[in-house]
C-alpha cells in the first residue's frame, strides 16, 4: 500500500509558488514613483526610468509562474471538480494579467512620452485618444481577470481545506486575501468610502502564492480525502 499523502505530489510545485509570489511582491516594492497627478503625463515621464519596464516584466513573470502553479495545483494533487475548475479559471486570469501588466509600461507609456513632447494641441488630442483606447482595453480585460482570479482563489482556498493542505482558519484567510483583487476592481468598498492603495492587490496575490507554498511545506493535518478513503476501505 502506498503510504504517501495524497497531497504529496503538490510539494513538487512549491518552487513555482515561491518564485511567482516573490515576483509579485517585488513589483510594488521597486515600482518607481512619480507625483504627477495626470496619468498620461506621469506614465510618459516614467517611461524614461530605467526600472520602469523591467519591474513590469518581473510582475508579468510572477503572474505567468503563478498561472502555472495554480493550474498544476488541481492536477497533480487529489483531483476534485472544484480544484480542477478553479485552478484552470485562476490560471487563465493570471495569464491575462501577465500580458496586461506590460501594456501601460510599454504601449501607453510610449504614447505618453510622445504626448509630453508634442506641442500641437491636435496632435496631443490624437495621442490622448490613442492612449485612452489602450487603457479602455486594459480596464476591460482587468474586469474579466478580476472575476477569474478572485473567484478562483476563493474556491481554491476551499479546495485546499478539503484535501487537507489548510485547516479552516488558514483557508478563510486565503479566501479573504484572494478576494482583494476583485474587491478592488469592482470597488466593493466604496460603500464605506475606502479603496485599497494600488500596491495592495499585487501584494495580496504574492502573499497568497507564498502562503500556499508554506502550507505545502509545513506538517499538516490528515487529509480529508485520506480519511474518506480509509472509512470506505
Amino acid at each position: 500500500m502506498n503510504s504517501e499523502s495524497p497531497t504529496e505530489d503538490i510539494r513538487k510545485i512549491v518552487p513555482l509558488f515561491i518564485a511567482g509570489g516573490l515576483c509579485l511582491f517585488s513589483a510594488p516594492i521597486f515600482h518607481p514613483n512619480n507625483t504627477c497627478a495626470e496619468w498620461l503625463m506621469k506614465w510618459g515621464q516614467l517611461s524614461a526610468n530605467k526600472f520602469w519596464i523591467p519591474i513590469h516584466q518581473v510582475a508579468s513573470l510572477g503572474f505567468a509562474l503563478g498561472a502555472g502553479a495554480l493550474l498544476l495545483l488541481g492536477i497533480v494533487g487529489p483531483r476534485k471538480s472544484a480544484g480542477l475548475c478553479a485552478g484552470a479559471a485562476t490560471s487563465a486570469g493570471f495569464l491575462m494579467m501577465s500580458l496586461m501588466a506590460l501594456v501601460h509600461a510599454t504601449s501607453v507609456s510610449v504614447v505618453g512620452a510622445a504626448y509630453n513632447a508634442a506641442t500641437d494641441n491636435a496632435e496631443r488630442d490624437s495621442l490622448r485618444l490613442l492612449a485612452n483606447a489602450f487603457v479602455s482595453y486594459d480596464v476591460a480585460v482587468d474586469g474579466v481577470g478580476a472575476v477569474l482570479i478572485s473567484g478562483g482563489l476563493v474556491v481554491l482556498a476551499w479546495h485546499l481545506y478539503r484535501i487537507g493542505v489548510a485547516s479552516a482558519l488558514p483557508a478563510l484567510v486565503l479566501a479573504g486575501d484572494g478576494s482583494i483583487w476583485g474587491v478592488q476592481y469592482f470597488r466593493l468598498l466604496r460603500f464605506v468610502h475606502y479603496g485599497f492603495p494600488e500596491w495592495v492587490p499585487y501584494t495580496s496575490l504574492g502573499l497568497w502564492l507564498c502562503a500556499v507554498a508554506v502550507l505545502l511545506i509545513v506538517p499538516r493535518r490528515v487529509p480529508v480525502v485520506a480519511s474518506e478513503a480509509a472509512a470506505t476501505a
